[in-house]
């Protein structure tokens, strides 16, 4: 009975080991289908991901973000991906935490380096969304915003449009460029007397609330950006900061 078990052990063992060889002979080519980014599932079950702990949640869901499309040995060019889906996780994610960069920056520098510039269009739309908040503390994102429409997508009312949130934001972290950005898109649009008033406007107004700085930053703006050496000419603050 003994050598009966013994060989019955044998055929089971060749059986299976034949299966193994089956199986890897037909499936050896198969690898990962790509999907595309799935769907964001909805706020009230994203914690769900972290047993209820939004932090957990968070910091998975930012992994998977920042790996999808990286598996079965295969990279996903950032063109493949769905950027309306993605930008669904990225306002997820803020709702998850309004306060972390992490994502924001995965948006701007990760995905935001996609050589198909329309896809970029909901990305300018979470970054605007994120950098719109009262207290001003994201206003970087909002300028990234300004930054994608202008220099990546070519869109310069969209830029504009960003530019004037940015530059309307109540905030005493934002520099003199980021204050004046509205009349900078002005300017580059080829509105250099729209750009010229409000500049001025803003100088002579502000004036004594500003840092020594973000004076020179607007007037050496004014004098070299928006006029013409003739037109320079005619201002004294412009002689005024060539002397110094």
């Amino acid at each position: 009975m003994r050598g009966v078990r013994i060989d019955l052990s044998l055929v089971f063992l060749l059986v299976f080991l034949c299966l193994n060889i089956a199986i890897w002979t037909i499936y050896r080519g198969t690898q990962a289908h790509w999907i595309n980014v799935p769907p964001a599932p909805p706020s009230a079950y994203a914690r769900g991901m972290g047993l209820g702990d939004s932090q957990f949640a968070y910091r998975s869901y930012g992994l998977m973000l920042q790996n999808l499309g990286d598996s079965g040995g295969v990279t996903r060019p950032l063109q493949d991906y769905n950027y309306d889906t993605l930008s669904r996780w990225f306002l997820l994610q803020d709702r998850l935490d309004p306060n972390s960069s992490y994502i924001p920056y995965l948006a701007s520098y990760y995905f935001g380096a996609v050589q198909t510039p329309e896809s970029l269009r909901p990305l300018i739309a979470y970054l605007a969304e994120v950098g719109k908040r009262e207290d001003g503390k994201n206003w970087k994102w909002l300028a990234q915003a300004v930054y994608l429409a202008h220099y990546r997508l070519a869109d310069y009312d969209l830029a504009l449009e960003h530019a004037q949130s940015l530059a309307s934001l109540k905030s005493n972290e934002l520099p003199a460029w980021a204050r004046n950005m509205d009349s900078i898109m002005l300017n580059v649009k080829g509105e250099k007397e729209a750009a010229y008033q409000i500049m001025l406007q803003t100088l002579q107004s502000e004036r004594e609330h500003m840092k020594p700085e973000e004076i020179l930053f607007m007037i050496d703006y004014i004098c070299k950006q928006i006029l013409d050496e003739s037109q320079a000419a005619e201002q004294s603050f412009c002689s005024e900061t060539q002397d110094q």
